[in-house]
């Protein structure tokens, strides 16, 4: 039978409430704002830090301000207005006074000390708390309120606290003795990947993370099966600013994280980033630009995601209401239209295989500003889920330095390549395996390089001379004939039948003006092409892709497009639109083609405002079948199109913040 979260239409606000909106809390005005923002999906604060109810466990701190409508009348009221609640949990944290009668579930320093942030102390994963205790405090809040999803705040392994201090890996006697009766090793004593013991470590966590999350959802789905259980029938990322964090705003992070869940879109899963609210940690009561908020949402939908906002405390008493009429718009919109977002499935041409979800490493930012700006489709796929994903689907994929790779991870890499695929490797890729350790050799085959000699970090200055020869795969370099390297150079072995792109012109004086010249220029290529059987492996032997994400240069962007478009020839399909402008194209089965764009424009510098509308957009959208209509849903008049080759060409007149494009045959 089909789960309630199946062909649902996810539109999500979480009130992240505080002990005070208790307080004065009414069921009716709570729904009433809700109903208001057209939201379908509410997730509201309900246990661990503090019990939202009246809790009967005397390890779980129930709040002080309970008077006014409970929780369950807040979550019977949402039902009768078809609105679906998701309880927000918080474990990672007890209050001072239980804390104090169960020491031993505490975080510890190498020291021995213990977080104490505003009276919370910081516990640990594997402690009874978080391994005994959280359980009966989840079986007491669904059987106290019918809630009908869990959402669990800060799990894993903290190191840090909400001002960003680091504190450093847990030792308390729970991790010693795991990690111990694990490896039979002594806990390391900071995170440095060069240790042996802490690589082990990263081990440690991965299988005490696996291991707590098939308990975690074990247990609620032995409750009852129909509660839908984060990371299990749903993913949630946000996408956030923070006071001092490095700028500029990371401005497809909506777009990277919806992404990044649905991955090749074969798992069955809620793909829901949140567009936060607020500034950051240290500003929680002041909202970031309403265009910014307003941007995320369609870049959701632009990546078949859900629309979902989180802000502090309730809607009627929030203090920056700047953003709700943007909000409101959004969701609107996306009510209206419901229908054509579900089911979707992701067109693309190449993946791009990342480390991790909740952070993005600039060698990544650096692939996916390119693939974007270029209009190439792509999809972001987890490592970690990579031995899942249907390659066939793909013509390239890409591996923004993903230093490690299991041997399953490689071999199906070079199947990939040896089948037709085109395996693009960046840096340090396959240099280590999946356990962290160093290998003798690179992992992939398809790349035709052998073993590394050095890796050199301080390649300041240095730069690839472009010859006549390369500038016919490199095309955009027709009045430039040098690439800026950046901080990092790998020199390998390579193969003799492999084509060699380019000559590295090493690190020379950068002053003064007067001795500013190079005298040296090598054999070494920057770039490695490798035929493997039916495809190819093409190796960057340094990091193009964090060299444009920290500055955004023309130089750099040029030539990862040119490796994408030219190299590997993979079309772009609005190859004379705006980089400023976002497609995405999605299907709906066999039925229906669906074009999506997002006007970024509004970014500027450090801000984002209203975008500039965008007129006399062309497209080219790859079908093996003749369209017999283009509409736009955002204004419902037919789109002006040209069929041929296997190519719909078609015209859209105006492009204001977003518009989607349903192609029908």
């Amino acid at each position: 039978m089909e789960s309630w979260w199946e062909n649902y239409p996810w539109r999500m606000i979480q009130t992240n409430l505080r002990e005070i909106d208790m307080l004065d809390i009414s069921a009716d005005l709570f729904v009433k704002e809700l109903v208001d923002f057209k939201a379908s999906v509410v997730v509201i604060n309900a246990a661990g830090i503090i019990a939202s109810y009246e809790t009967e466990l005397p390890f779980h701190a129930q709040s002080k301000f309970l008077k006014g409508d409970s929780l369950k009348t807040i979550v019977e009221r949402c039902h009768v207005n078809g609105i679906r609640v998701i309880a927000r949990t918080d474990f990672s944290k007890v209050r001072r006074e239980i804390y104090e009668q169960y020491p031993q579930w505490a975080y510890r320093t190498k020291s021995g000390g213990i977080v104490d942030y505003n009276g919370d102390v910081q516990v640990c994963l594997n402690g009874d708390y978080q391994q005994k205790y959280a359980f009966e405090i989840l079986r007491e809040v669904f059987e106290k309120i019918p809630f009908d999803g869990l959402y669990c705040n800060m799990g894993g392994f903290q190191t840090q606290d909400y001002s960003y201090n680091y504190h450093g890996i847990c030792h308390c006697d729970n991790c010693r003795n795991l990690f111990q009766e694990m490896f039979g090793l002594s806990l390391p004593g900071k995170e440095d990947m060069e240790n042996h013991v802490y690589r082990k470590y990263k081990i440690f966590q991965e299988r005490c993370l696996s291991k707590h999350k098939s308990k975690l959802v074990s247990f609620v789905k032995a409750i009852n099966p129909d509660i839908a259980v984060d990371d299990e029938a749903y993913v949630r990322l946000e996408a956030s600013t923070e006071y001092k964090r490095r700028i500029p705003h990371w401005q497809y992070s909506a777009s990277s994280n919806t992404r990044v869940i649905r991955g090749d879109g074969s798992r069955n899963i809620i793909s829901t980033n949140t567009s936060v609210d607020f500034i950051g940690f240290f500003f929680r009561h002041v909202a970031v630009s309403p265009a910014l908020q307003e941007l995320r949402l369609w870049q959701n939908l632009a990546n078949l995601g859900a629309v979902d906002y989180y802000l502090i405390g309730r809607l009627d008493n929030h203090l920056d209401r700047s953003g709700f009429k943007r909000i409101k718009k959004v969701f609107s919109f996306h009510k209206e239209h419901e229908a054509l977002y579900l089911n979707l499935k992701a067109k693309a041409d190449v993946a791009v295989l990342r480390t991790q979800r909740w952070v993005l490493t600039e060698e990544e930012k650096g692939w996916i500003r390119v693939l974007t700006e270029s209009h190439v489709l792509f999809d972001e796929v987890l490592l970690n889920e990579f031995l899942d994903v249907n390659t066939r689907k793909y013509k390239a994929i890409v591996l923004p330095n993903i230093k490690y790779l299991s041997d399953l991870q490689a071999v199906k890499l070079d199947e990939f390549a040896e089948k037709g695929g085109k395996v693009i490797a960046v840096g340090e890729t396959g240099l280590y395996d999946g356990t962290y350790e160093a290998r003798k050799d690179e992992a992939l085959k398809c790349l035709g390089i052998g073993k590394v000699e050095y890796i050199n970090n301080n390649m300041v200055s240095s730069m690839l001379l472009i010859e006549g020869k390369d500038k016919k795969i490199f095309t955009s370099f027709e009045d430039t004939d040098v690439i800026a390297v950046g901080d990092t150079f790998i020199y390998t072995e390579t193969n003799v039948n492999v084509e060699k792109y380019f000559k590295l012109i090493p690190p020379h004086p950068i002053g003064p003006p007067e001795r500013c010249y190079f005298n040296n220029i090598t054999d070494i290529p920057g770039v490695l092409k490798s035929k493997f059987g039916n495809g190819y492996g093409i190796y960057i032997p340094w990091m193009p892709g964090t060299f444009f994400s920290g500055g955004g240069y023309s130089n750099s962007y040029n030539f990862m497009k040119d490796i994408i478009i030219s190299m590997c020839n993979i079309n772009s399909v609005a190859q004379y639109l705006t980089p400023m402008v976002e497609v995405t194209l999605a299907s709906h089965g066999d039925e229906d083609l669906v074009v999506q764009l997002v006007n970024n424009s509004g970014h500027f510098g450090t801000s984002f405002y209203e975008p500039l509308p965008v007129m006399g957009l062309m497209l080219e959208i790859p079908s093996e079948r003749e369209p017999k209509e283009i509409k736009s849903i955002k204004t419902g008049c037919p789109c002006k199109f040209l069929y041929d080759n296997q190519q719909i060409k078609l015209e859209l007149d105006l492009l204001n913040e977003y518009d989607a494009l349903v192609i029908s045959f």
